[in-house]
């Protein structure tokens, strides 16, 4: 039974919407031309005295100029001063201050300067390297020896700075949460005389100090038996526990007192700044109320240019038709828009495979491609739920599908729509069928058609999308029936 609703899918606006894109456009642009014409055609026909603004324009400026003149000798008493003396003293505490806070943070966050120097926990671990002595040099055994141990304890002092990874364990024995830096001055590795090699570890608790020169004397020890296997090392003396640390006092007494002599200078510095300001005060006061003054003038002056730029704005012909075209542009995409919906969606029209399917209970036995091409062909394909095969294969296996229906049926059958016979899609079909299924005609103008019905037992109906009328398909289906005919199906082209 036909469905007499008429059912609007969003994807058939936008399908609609592309096929007519050539359309919106051109009407979005008649649209924009002639409402840019007009704003060009109202601007050119508007009258604004702008000499009387301009006057006023001049005048302020004149004031201001002369405000600013007043400024600029009041300035050019303090230039030696602010242009020299007062940045070089900013740069200068700046600097300072920099300096100051940087070392005040390392003292904060060093470990090396928490211990106390008179009772100072200390691992030590003092040993030598030997190596085979080539044969060829026993005649220069001393010397040979001499040097080579000399090489050696220069390879071993240049080991500290161990490497990150090397660091990060020793952290991890003295139970620090610190940056690796502070770390590393815990850590000393000194030349004895040429000969030996002292390890140092400084740290609160002598035990976990000592554990730390062990793992770093391993270390050593892997590191030089990878440059030569032949290296022997032997331990001389070790020692663990307390102790006074002479260097470290001597060292953190040159720190401290180089902090107390920055904390001098800054204070200084600040002194000798505060007098240079206080001496460019007065002026200062001077120069403030007249730019006081000049900002009020500036008010003016923009003000007045304000309404310069406005009434040029209302005389300007290229902007005018720029913001006109630009409504107009808007307007004609509305009417574009709503003159698409109007023609298509309400124009009582067959547009896809469902408003056959929402209407008639038919089957569809294919949706031929339609002959006539758009810009975004593949998308409304998609949208109105067409196959994006190929043309000839959608035709081939609309033609197969009817044929066989045919042939299950048993009957004579004969294709009628409201469509010319000469249509493209419509001839592609007949050539896929091999005229084994014929077009009849429109059984609604032609008499041949209707006498070509009368031989026929059955019928498919065939329609065009955007042409074929619903009201047209209807009275097709009544007629059909008045005839006692059976519709097998519909084919959509």
């Amino acid at each position: 039974m036909e469905n007499n609703e008429i059912e609007v899918r969003i994807s058939d606006i936008f399908a609609s919407f592309l096929k007519s894109i050539v359309t919106v456009a051109v009407i979005t642009a008649v649209c924009g031309a002639l409402l840019g014409a007009f704003g060009y055609y109202k601007a050119k026909h508007t009258t604004v005295d702008t000499n009387a603004i301009q006057a006023t324009i001049d005048t302020t400026q004149e004031s201001i100029d002369t405000k600013n003149l007043s400024i600029r000798n009041l300035e050019t008493k303090n230039q030696t001063l602010e242009n020299i003396s007062i940045p070089y003293y900013n740069r200068k505490i700046e600097r300072d201050t920099v300096l100051l806070d940087k070392r005040r943070s390392y003292l904060e966050n060093s470990i090396y300067y928490t211990i106390d120097p008179f009772n100072c926990g200390t691992a030590r671990i003092t040993f030598t390297v030997e190596t085979q002595i080539p044969e060829q040099a026993y005649e220069q055994y001393a010397d040979y020896l001499t040097n080579e141990q000399r090489l050696i304890a220069n390879v071993c002092a240049a080991l500290n700075p161990f490497s990150d990874s090397i660091l990060e364990n020793v952290r991890n024995i003295l139970g620090e949460d610190v940056e690796t830096r502070y770390i590393e001055e815990l850590i000393s590795v000194t030349k004895i005389d040429n000969q030996l090699v002292r390890l140092d570890v400084y740290y609160q608790d002598p035990a976990l100090a000592q554990q730390a020169a062990d793992y770093l004397f391993s270390e050593i020890q892997k590191i030089l038996a990878e440059m030569n296997p032949e290296y022997k090392v032997k331990i001389v003396n070790t020692f663990n526990g307390f102790e006074i640390n002479w260097d470290m006092y001597n060292q953190r007494t040159s720190y401290e007192d180089s902090l107390l002599s920055t904390e001098k200078n800054l204070s200084s510095d600040n002194d000798a700044l505060n007098n240079l300001n206080k001496n460019l005060e007065d002026n200062a006061n001077s120069i403030n109320l007249a730019n006081e003054e000049v900002v009020k003038l500036t008010e003016e002056l923009e003000s007045a240019k304000n309404n310069l730029a406005h009434a040029q704005d209302v005389r300007s012909g290229k902007k005018a038709v720029i913001k006109y075209g630009l409504i107009g542009v808007i307007v004609g995409f509305v009417l574009a828009c709503g003159f698409v919906y109007v023609r298509e969606i309400l124009s009582g029209k067959i547009r896809n495979r469902y408003g056959v399917i929402s209407r008639y209970p038919y089957p569809i036995l294919g949706v031929v491609p339609s002959s006539k091409k758009y810009i975004f062909g593949k998308t409304i394909k998609k949208l109105e739920g067409d196959s994006l095969s190929t043309d000839s294969d959608v035709i081939s296996a609309t033609a197969a599908s009817t044929l066989a229906l045919v042939t299950a049926e048993g009957t004579d059958c004969c294709m009628i729509g409201t469509i010319a016979k000469d249509d493209p899609s419509l001839s592609a079909l007949k050539d896929a069928m091999n005229s084994k299924v014929k077009f009849a005609g429109n059984i609604l103008s032609d008499a041949k058609a209707v006498a070509s019905l009368e031989k026929s037992q059955t019928v498919i109906l065939v329609e065009k999308r955007n042409e074929s009328r619903v009201d047209s398909i209807s009275e097709e289906i009544t007629k059909i029936k008045s005839l006692k005919k059976d519709i097998l199906g519909i084919i959509l082209l």
